[in-house]
């Protein structure tokens, strides 16, 4: 098993006995890890997830568009390596929307694209906004951790921001990983 598969136990703390939303879940292998911790998972990815065993629901969801919960629902959103394929102002909406759904002083585990992932995509692309770039026909934004700074502004407390290179694939992938916490106000 590559190390990178058990990357969400370090934020076991945040994750137990809480709701969890997972976007971007892909075939599930971080949604494994999140329903050891979570008392309820929901996990969502753009293309038709697998059915996930313990997972409350698996469902087809665009998170660029208006999330369809309640406020307040959930505890905790997973958002790994699904965050970074939108323009900046989409990116924005994004969060706002995560913060809508989150319960006050809810909290956000998040991984994006480094402007160090050179395997990936990070230089010698066509760039269409600043550190936003067409790669190979898709859309990648890297961020660097003033951009995450900036992203989450004022409503969010950050942290254990770190960046570090993963070994999910083939390619050594840079990252930066970081938890959220909404402010209630």
């Amino acid at each position: 098993m590559k190390s990178d598969f058990a990357w969400i136990d370090k934020w076991a703390d945040y994750l137990n006995g809480k709701s969890v939303l997972e976007l971007g879940c892909g075939p599930g292998i971080d949604t494994r890890r999140i329903i050891e911790h979570a008392s309820s998972v929901i996990a969502c990815d753009l293309s038709p997830p697998p059915e996930i065993e313990g997972a409350k629901e698996v469902l087809v969801l665009d998170h660029s568009k208006k999330l369809p919960f309640e406020t307040g629902t959930f505890d905790v959103v997973v958002a790994s390596l699904c965050l970074h394929y939108f323009s900046w102002s989409m990116t924005q909406d994004i969060v706002s929307e995560i913060s809508r759904i989150l319960t006050p002083e809810g909290f956000m585990v998040v991984r994006v694209n480094s402007k160090k992932d050179d395997n990936f995509g990070a230089t010698g692309n066509t760039e269409i906004q600043p550190n936003f770039y067409m790669v190979k026909g898709q859309q990648k934004r890297f961020f660097d951790i003033a951009d995450v700074e900036l992203l989450f502004g004022s409503n969010w407390k950050l942290t254990a921001i770190e960046e570090k290179s993963i070994d999910r694939y083939e390619l050594a992938k840079e990252i930066l990983e970081f938890g959220a916490q909404k402010i209630a106000g």
